[in-house]
């Protein structure tokens, strides 16, 4: 649920990415690390703070079974959302955002501004 794979190496189109679409979101980004691949961000809803942190790794190869990418390269984004410093544990929070960072990623991939 808060974690899908990318069929991309490059780590820092992914990060900036996150941050297009984080902000899509109406989050405001408080810390940013392309060379870490950690996004940290926040946005007020009804008075309360909702925190999202997204992380991107690249995945080790020997570890991924399906080879959907033909250089078997891809990475892996981790999002973990709190709101009032509780874990959100619904789906449709984590869908809505991995589904607009598919668009971005897609968007990015294909050079349509």
């Amino acid at each position: 649920m808060q974690t899908r794979s990318f069929d991309t190496s490059d780590r820092t189109v992914v990060v900036r990415n996150v941050i297009s679409t984080l902000q899509d979101l109406s989050f405001v980004i408080d810390k940013a690390d392309t060379d870490l691949g950690m996004v940290s961000a926040t946005r007020l809803y009804n008075g309360n703070k909702v925190r999202m942190t997204v992380t991107a790794r690249p995945s080790s190869s020997s570890s991924s079974s399906s080879s959907s990418s033909s250089s078997g390269k891809s990475v892996i984004v981790r999002a973990n959302a709190h709101y009032n410093l509780k874990p959100i544990e619904n789906y449709k929070i984590y869908q809505d955002f991995f589904s607009s960072l598919s668009k971005s990623l897609f968007l990015a991939a294909n050079a349509v501004e």
